[in-house]
């Protein structure tokens, strides 16, 4: 009997320490994660911004909090009983030497940013610490709302920032030679013809889009056309573009030789 103690007492210190690091990673994604969001304005797709920002954000801080947050906590936790440290002053000392860690952390990584984030972790990690034996001794039923409460508040949030934000933009020619000359950033970033000269030769670059019968996508046409003396030269190059999303469909020609020789 005097063994199964023991073991009864590090089962329930473990689940609250699970427990809190539960909650406390549930509070840093849901509310890091609007720091990183841009909301207002003309953000149309801030819903979906902010679930990327929330997996990010929990990518570090679920590890982080899990590992490194419970491994302190406890050992802390361990160390004062073994001194048998008690008193108004405890909590004050556990409380800092847990904050200490958290801004290591950032430390390690060379990261202001971890360090502010791990430190206000800490706060947050040992502030739960303190009532969860509370919440663990309420009745099953509330205990099971309480688990559920942070996934329905993520849920909360990424409606109501989804109802808030103003309608889906068209996507139009003009957003689909934008978005292709961002990345074939040598032709005119809007429809037309420019002329250049480059080693000797007279050039002339034209960016032209049409309509496809797929509803927003476009077909942008880079034609590179040069000359110098008796020799002459096209080039043009075929993309398929849509929101987001650009794909080659062919060309001909050869590449300029001015391009080769670089």
């Amino acid at each position: 009997m005097g063994d199964l103690m023991p073991k009864l007492k590090v089962v329930q210190i473990l689940v609250r320490k699970l427990t809190v690091a539960y909650f406390t990673s549930w509070t840093i994604v849901l509310f890091v994660s609007l720091f990183f969001t841009n909301l207002g304005g003309a953000n149309w797709n801030a819903a979906g911004n902010y679930m990327s920002s929330a997996f990010l954000v929990a990518l570090y801080a679920v590890p982080a909090v899990f590992l490194y947050g419970i491994l302190v906590s406890s050992l802390i936790e361990a160390i004062f009983v073994t001194l048998k440290i008690k008193g108004s002053a405890e909590p004050m000392i556990s409380c800092t030497l847990q904050v200490v860690f958290g801004l290591c952390f950032g430390i390690v990584l060379e990261s202001t940013l971890f360090s502010i984030m791990g430190g206000g972790a800490a706060v947050l990690f040992f502030s739960l610490d303190r009532i969860m034996p509370t919440i663990l001794a309420l009745k099953m039923k509330t205990r099971v709302i309480s688990f559920i409460a942070p996934i329905l508040l993520f849920v909360l949030i990424v409606g109501t920032i989804y109802a808030t934000a103003p309608p889906k933009p068209p996507y139009t020619a003009k957003d689909a030679v934008q978005f292709a000359t961002s990345t074939i950033d040598r032709f005119p970033s809007k429809e037309g013809v420019i002329k250049l000269q480059i080693e000797g030769y007279d050039v002339e670059q034209e960016t032209e889009v049409e309509e496809t019968a797929e509803k927003e996508t476009y077909k942008v046409v880079f034609t590179e056309r040069w000359r110098k003396r008796e020799e002459s030269g096209i080039y043009q190059i075929i993309y398929e573009v849509s929101r987001g999303r650009m794909s080659a469909r062919g060309g001909s020609g050869e590449h300029p030789p001015y391009l080769q020789t670089r």
